[in-house]
């Protein structure tokens, strides 16, 4: 692969400015920096595609352990009771109050509908309320 310049004055501007190191050396410089990027070719040109873990997929790895870590945290007397789920939501929901029902879902790995109901009953129970907007709002934790 070979690079090619797509604006002339600009790649010049920006090799006096030593924004650019040498002329050609951007495919060998990212793979030597990112070693798992991908390259794909259309036509004439590339497309570079760089893998990043999204926010749902840290917290997955991180967030199923330290959810059933955490649940002791919020109460004892609290969760007892509760489904697992239950517990994981409140558990979510204490370290991030924003947190929205598909980010919950992705999370602990079950439906939206299923988040929904869980919620319902949480609600009932008088542990969790939702305070301002569906959008811009928060969730509060009652008596935790």
């Amino acid at each position: 692969m070979v690079s090619e310049r797509r604006n002339e004055l600009i790649a010049e501007m920006c090799h006096r400015v030593h924004f650019i190191e040498k002329w050609g050396r951007g495919i060998s410089l990212i793979l030597s920096k990112e070693p798992d990027a991908g390259f794909s070719e259309a036509g004439s040109k590339f497309i570079t595609t760089f893998k990043r873990k999204s926010y749902t997929e840290g917290a997955e790895l991180s967030g199923k352990s330290s959810v059933k870590k955490g649940v002791e945290s919020t109460g004892k007397g609290l969760v007892e009771g509760l489904a697992e789920s239950q517990k994981q939501i409140l558990q979510l929901v204490k370290d991030n109050p924003y947190i929205s029902k598909k980010e919950l879902s992705e999370i602990i790995g079950i439906s939206t509908t299923a988040i929904d109901k869980n919620i319902v009953k949480l609600k009932k129970e008088g542990l969790l309320k939702r305070v301002g907007p569906a959008k811009g709002g928060h969730w509060e934790i009652v008596g935790g």
